[in-house]
């Protein structure tokens, strides 16, 4: 059962219960107070009539008294000296006269199921002494009161149905907050942190809702920065592991040169150089990795970089890549310098000279170039392969996304190097610029 009904019947039976015992309380004291009234009336009424009498006895006078009284519900016996002289009593005189414990005052007496208010008055005429007994049938005033207990009983029903009625409305109403909190937290325990309750009003609950929204609000972006804290350590793992493919190609790619070619001592010096390179090279790429997984949204110290040193050693760096496949790489630069990180420029220039390799065919060309346009320095790199559908390009810089798959598995590719290019240029304030067509080659820029 839930609150709002447990409170229902819990108010309407403790309200019935308080109603009905003020009614019983309130007719039974009607009952006594109408009863005491009855009798006062009785008592007063019976003197007066022994008073009359007393003034003047016949059995004329007395017999005119009873027939009068009797059309009220009235009736009257007298004795004289203990000796029945008249009466129209219901029941034998005699009897109910010796009965009677208190003949100073009215009292109460039954008679065959039927009620009767009985005064017995003594009094003297002459050398006579008479009593008198006055019994009026309290039918009338028993049925007055049964009809007053019904019509408070019925009322009583009828106000309990309109409290219950408007006690449903009341506290339906007042639950709607409670039943929208108790939706809000299941929605919460699901794992949907998106849900708010309104807030009306400037009671308690209306408070309540407040703070709950306030707090729901606080839950919802720690778990939001959680989530990115967990994506972030993710794409620095993701990002870690692809980096680490080109320069470990180098690397095997020196030690097989140096363990199979027949070479001469400056070739190798040559060779153990771009190893040492390379390695150094690891190092300071897992540690910029590592950067850009912890900076968030803190700038990066841009230093002035050489452009014509930039070009040249990320070129040197990807030349086995390029010998394997056979291509040329044509190189121009009319920029000077940039602001930026070495390390990251270079990881950003190489991963798009990787892509522009895969994306090649044997023995074709590529460029890069770099130039100012605009009071501004662009990089841009240049293949004349396969090229792309124009719908790709906005899709390019998702993390895992890949135009061929088949082709991207086979060589190794997770769908990460563009994404890790994005990340870069974003801490640079440039802009990835791609244009593609099919068949004819793809084209990206850098703008600073």
């Amino acid at each position: 059962m839930r609150f709002w009904q447990r409170a229902f019947f819990s108010i309407l039976a403790l309200f019935v219960s308080c109603f009905y015992i003020s009614i019983f309380l309130a007719a039974s004291f009607s009952y006594r107070t109408s009863l005491n009234s009855e009798r006062e009336r009785a008592f007063g009424e019976a003197h007066f009539i022994a008073a009359s009498l007393k003034k003047e006895m016949s059995g004329n006078i007395f017999g005119a008294y009873a027939d009068y009284y009797k059309k009220r519900g009235i009736c009257l016996a007298l004795w004289r000296n203990e000796s029945f002289i008249y009466g129209s009593l219901p029941w034998p005189a005699l009897e109910k006269y010796e009965s009677v414990p208190d003949k100073q005052t009215a009292t109460v007496t039954s008679y065959e199921g039927k009620k009767y208010m009985l005064v017995v008055s003594a009094f003297q005429s002459g050398l006579d002494d008479y009593t008198l007994v006055y019994a009026h049938d309290l039918q009338s005033f028993s049925s007055e009161h049964k009809s007053l207990s019904r019509f408070l009983s019925l009322s009583g029903a009828a106000i309990a149905i309109l409290l219950a009625a408007g006690l449903y409305l009341i506290l339906r109403r007042l639950s709607k907050p409670i039943e929208h909190l108790d939706e809000a937290t299941g929605h919460i325990s699901a794992g949907d942190y998106s849900k708010r309750l309104p807030e009306q009003g400037n009671d308690e609950l209306a408070a309540l809702a407040r703070h709950f929204n306030v707090m729901t609000d606080e839950i919802d972006h720690k778990v939001i920065e959680l989530q990115a804290i967990a994506e972030q350590k993710q794409r620095f793992a993701d990002n870690l592991a692809h980096e680490l493919r080109t320069p470990l190609t180098a690397i095997h790619g020196y030690a097989w040169y140096l363990k199979n070619a027949n070479i001469n001592e400056d070739d190798r010096i040559s060779s153990i150089d771009y190893i040492i390179s390379e390695t150094k090279r690891i190092e300071e790429m897992t540690n910029k990795l590592l950067d850009l997984a912890l900076m968030r949204n803190n700038a990066l110290e841009l230093k002035l970089v050489n452009v014509t040193e930039l070009l040249n050693s990320a070129a040197e760096k990807m030349r086995p890549r390029l010998l394997e496949k056979g291509l040329r790489l044509e190189m121009s630069n009319q920029a000077t310098e940039l602001r930026g990180d070495q390390v990251l420029l270079e990881s950003l220039i190489i991963n798009l000279l990787d892509n522009a390799i895969k994306a090649s065919k044997n023995d074709s060309e590529l460029r890069l170039a770099a130039f100012l346009e605009n009071e501004r320095t662009v990089l841009e790199i240049r293949d004349f392969g396969k090229g792309m559908p124009s719908w790709h390009l906005e899709k390019l810089t998702e993390p895992f996304y890949r135009i061929d798959k088949s082709r991207s598995r086979s060589e190794g590719g997770a769908g990460l190097g563009l994404s890790l290019c994005s990340q870069i240029a974003e801490l640079h304030k440039a802009q990835l610029v791609f244009s593609s067509e099919e068949g004819k080659g793809t084209t990206v820029r850098i703008v600073f």
